[in-house]
């Protein structure tokens, strides 16, 4: 009988393959290894990817700041362009308003130059006052200056921010000087009212003025006086660029009104219109349009005693100026003369250097021609009280000045040339200037309120050479 097969079912490990069985680890390693490399490759994309977008997320970030650059730019420009925009509207406020302002200060000179009968002083006064106070705005003419430019399609992030915060600079600086062309604008309008309401006090108060003259004027002409009253009425109504225009016609109206009474007036005053045209008389009148004979002298000059610097006059105003200088050195005052009697010749001297110097025109303004002087009729003089205002419009504020203005008509002298006058007398102001014309003349007008000879005697106005 065969004996059974006891062989195992796997044969045991031999010395030499306990030996071996180290050398299988390798191959089971060759097998892991492509599974490592698809590690890091995913690894690998994955960490470009992540750069990718964070390059992208930069790209982004930075295409966004500069569209916020770019948009807070132009709000920048439009901010400015407003700016600007609003200072030229505000500059032509400005300008309308101080040139408005500008033309009724320009009213104001010419109607204060007007005074004389019928006009309130006082009214004057405060009008030329309210004139004074008020000075044209004035504001910074420098130009603003731009925040310049910049090329949009170079300039960074940074530069586009930097820029447009220069455009707000520039936008706040335009909206500065705006203000202040608004500020100056409401100014000049607020002092352009101020002068209109003192046109309105200025025209009511010498309508009054010229109510008051037509109750002491009562026998004037019927006329005269409907046409003084359509004057006031035409004054108070008048604006004020019209208002000078309206005051001349007024004031000529109530010359009219004067003359009227004073003819009326005549048979009780005889000597008003005696000896006008002769050059002997006390009353004769001497002006631009109503001259003297050139070989024309007085006989009996001589130059009065306890005068300063005395010089010839006709004797009975030599004692009249003795008389006054008396009395004004009992106060402390010192009258004093700067010119007498001149001849034709001297005077046609005197005339002829003004006009070298200053013009025919010039010279008709304060010097007359020869054979229009009343200083040729020995009647006339130029008064000083040694102040240091000599032949200059600040004698009327000196001592002497002041008490010859109030005074002098006591002792037969009125101011022939006063303040105003120019349109009637034809010549400038000349507080200095003083002519004789007797105590019952000088009397007679300060009682009547009457200042010139041309409106005394009804002999019209001589402005010029006409």
């Amino acid at each position: 009988m065969t004996a059974p097969d006891i062989r195992p079912l796997a044969p045991e490990p031999t010395p030499d393959a306990a030996v071996d069985a180290p050398a299988s680890r390798p191959r089971r390693a060759r097998a892991r290894r492509p599974r490592r490399r698809t590690v890091l490759l995913v690894a690998g994309v994955a960490a470009v990817l992540v750069a990718a977008g964070i390059v992208a997320a930069l790209l982004v970030s930075a295409h966004l700041a500069r569209q916020d650059a770019l948009a807070e730019l132009a709000t920048a420009r439009a901010d400015a362009r407003a700016a600007s925009a609003g200072l030229n509207l505000a500059q032509q406020q400005r300008i309308d308003a101080v040139e408005k302002l500008e033309a009724l200060l320009g009213h104001a000179d010419a109607v204060t130059a007007i005074t004389g009968t019928g006009i309130d002083p006082a009214a004057t006064e405060q009008l030329a006052a309210a004139r004074a106070a008020i000075a044209v705005p004035e504001v910074d003419a420098s130009p603003v200056e731009p925040a310049g430019s910049l090329p949009l399609d170079e300039a960074d992030t940074a530069q586009l921010r930097a820029y447009a915060t220069a455009q707000h600079d520039y936008a706040d600086r335009l909206d500065g000087r705006a203000e202040a062309e608004r500020s100056a604008a409401t100014q000049a309008t607020a002092d352009a009212d101020t002068l209109t309401a003192a046109f309105t006090v200025f025209a009511e108060a010498t309508v009054e003025e010229g109510d008051a003259l037509l109750g002491e004027r009562a026998d004037a002409a019927d006329d005269a006086k409907a046409a003084l009253e359509a004057a006031g009425d035409a004054l108070t109504a008048s604006a004020p660029d019209a208002l000078a225009a309206a005051l001349a016609a007024y004031r000529a109206a109530v010359d009219a009104v004067v003359t009227s009474s004073d003819a009326a007036r005549t048979p009780a005053s005889g000597h008003i219109g005696t000896g006008v045209d002769d050059p002997t008389s006390l009353t004769v009148v001497v002006n631009k349009r109503r001259a003297l004979p050139a070989n024309y002298a007085p006989n009996d000059l001589r130059r009065p005693a306890g005068v300063g610097n005395a010089l010839p006059l006709r004797a009975v105003a030599a004692s009249a100026a003795e008389r006054m200088a008396a009395d004004m050195a009992a106060v402390g005052i010192q009258l004093r003369m700067s010119s007498g009697y001149r001849s034709y010749s001297r005077q046609q001297t005197i005339y002829n250097g003004f006009v070298a110097r200053e013009g025919v025109a010039g010279a008709d303004e304060h010097s007359a021609r020869p054979g229009f002087s009343e200083h040729q009729t020995g009647l006339a003089a130029d008064f000083d009280d040694g102040a240091g205002c000599n032949l200059n419009v600040c004698f009327r504020d000196t001592a002497g000045g002041r008490w010859l203005a109030e005074n002098a008509w006591k002792y037969g002298f009125i101011l022939r040339y006063g303040d105003g006058w120019q349109p009637t007398v034809g010549y400038r102001f000349e507080p200095w200037h003083y002519r004789y014309v007797g105590e019952t003349v000088a009397a007679d007008m300060h009682e009547r309120g009457i200042t010139t000879l041309e409106d005394y005697f009804g002999l019209g106005a001589a402005p010029d050479y006409g």
